[in-house]
């Protein structure tokens, strides 16, 4: 069974919710946990997929080793959401790899990070909108 672009979104929905609810659950607010839930669940996508290219690198894509069947079954989805933007030259564990740099890169665009001192776009649209609202 060919996975959908549409699983991908639905895997990225459930891992945002769960993570989100995770940091409700601990006590977080709710504004901090929903910008470490965007962050924990992409970043956590972006490592899978990156496992999965790293793999593939080393032991080869064909190989039914059950950890490995498992991850594929889970990153499928999101490589099939970013077939569009993957360029058709790319070896099978470089399409892995470059899926991990966009997903790792959507979350710096969206919710910034904190250790690379990079704000989260929604800071800097608030404040272009706010500003041109009023003047």
């Amino acid at each position: 069974m060919k996975a959908s672009a549409l699983s991908g979104v639905l895997l990225l929905v459930g891992t945002y919710l769960l993570a989100v609810v995770t940091f409700l659950l601990g006590g977080a607010p709710t504004e901090v946990a929903v910008f470490l839930g965007g962050t924990y669940a992409l970043t956590a996508m972006a490592a899978f997929l990156f496992s999965r290219g790293i793999l593939e690198l080393v032991v080869g894509a064909d190989r039914d080793i059950t950890f490995f069947v498992v991850l594929r079954k889970l990153t499928d989805p999101l490589l099939a959401l970013t077939a569009p933007l993957t360029p058709a030259f790319l070896l099978p564990f470089a399409v892995s790899l470059y899926a991990a740099f966009l997903f790792f890169f959507l979350k710096l665009f969206l919710f910034g990070d904190a250790f690379l001192n990079i704000p989260p776009l929604f800071i800097v649209l608030y404040l272009m909108v706010s500003t041109t609202l009023q003047g």
